[in-house]
């Protein structure tokens, strides 16, 4: 690593840290009680992120192999119920929290979309559960209602924009076009960036208004002649798998990768 290239941000603002006394440190001279530690995982495999359910899955089966291999949780196995989150344009998340909390689970592992954990968070902290995804990014999250009982492990839109808006206008970019998926995570992470790179210096005119897309859409001909007809020096794909028709749509009018 470049330590010259290198620069370290401090996530979030000093003025918004807990000030709440953290528990008490266990009585290790007390043999724990309770049952057993049940997990249920609620994520993607059916929907839009089904290409990224597999290695979820697997890395919440590997820490659970790991603990019952060390032993397991309070002297007994932890027990894993896997789900399918499938995506925001169908029931199925609601349907398997409810079976993951009638099960008895302590904590549920998931969503990885942002809208889909925004559909279920309500019920699922409300029903006393820890949910911790792996992959919700949308500011929504950073000051919700939520019991203190959601976690995330990846850093929100807001990071993730400025880190975005660093390579566009470090690689000379004077103008730019961005086009997000209609979700908290498309819209969310797409407005951050646009005010990134207009506080970094660009004009409001070279970084016009977001294009949201639906992603269930057929065709995106109507989006890619709207960046087409303003040229941009880049342009910004905020998406899932369906940003392969955006893309391809992009080369057919000649501003794609492969123009």
């Amino acid at each position: 690593m470049d330590a010259d290239a290198t620069e370290y941000v401090l996530g979030g603002d000093e003025a918004n840290a807990s000030t709440v006394a953290p528990p008490a440190a266990p009585d290790y001279a007390t043999e724990p009680t309770g049952g057993p530690l049940v997990v249920g995982t609620l994520l993607p495999l059916t929907g839009s992120l089904a290409f990224l359910g597999p290695p979820q899955v697997a890395a919440a089966k590997l820490v659970i192999d790991d603990l019952n291999a060390a032993g397991g949780v309070l002297g007994a196995p932890v027990q894993l119920i896997e789900s399918d989150s499938g995506d925001t344009s169908t029931d199925t998340a609601n349907q398997s929290v409810d079976r993951l909390i009638d099960g008895g689970v302590n904590v549920i592992l998931g969503a990885a979309s942002s809208g889909v954990s925004l559909s279920v968070i309500d019920k699922i902290t409300g029903a006393g559960v820890m949910q911790i995804s792996p992959a919700n990014t949308s500011d929504a999250f950073t000051t919700y209602n939520d019991s203190n009982l959601y976690f995330r492990t990846a850093p929100p839109d807001v990071l993730q924009a400025r880190a975005l808006a660093d390579i566009i206008l470090d690689d000379g970019n004077a103008s730019v076009q961005i086009i997000a998926l209609n979700d908290p995570y498309g819209t969310g992470l797409a407005a951050n960036l646009r005010e990134n790179l207009i506080s970094s210096g660009l004009a409001e005119e070279q970084v016009p208004e977001e294009i949201i897309y639906d992603p269930l859409a057929t065709s995106y001909r109507t989006e890619v002649t709207q960046m087409a007809d303003f040229n941009p020096d880049a342009i910004v794909v905020i998406g899932f798998d369906e940003s392969s028709k955006i893309i391809e749509e992009m080369n057919a009018q000649g501003i794609g990768p492969a123009a």
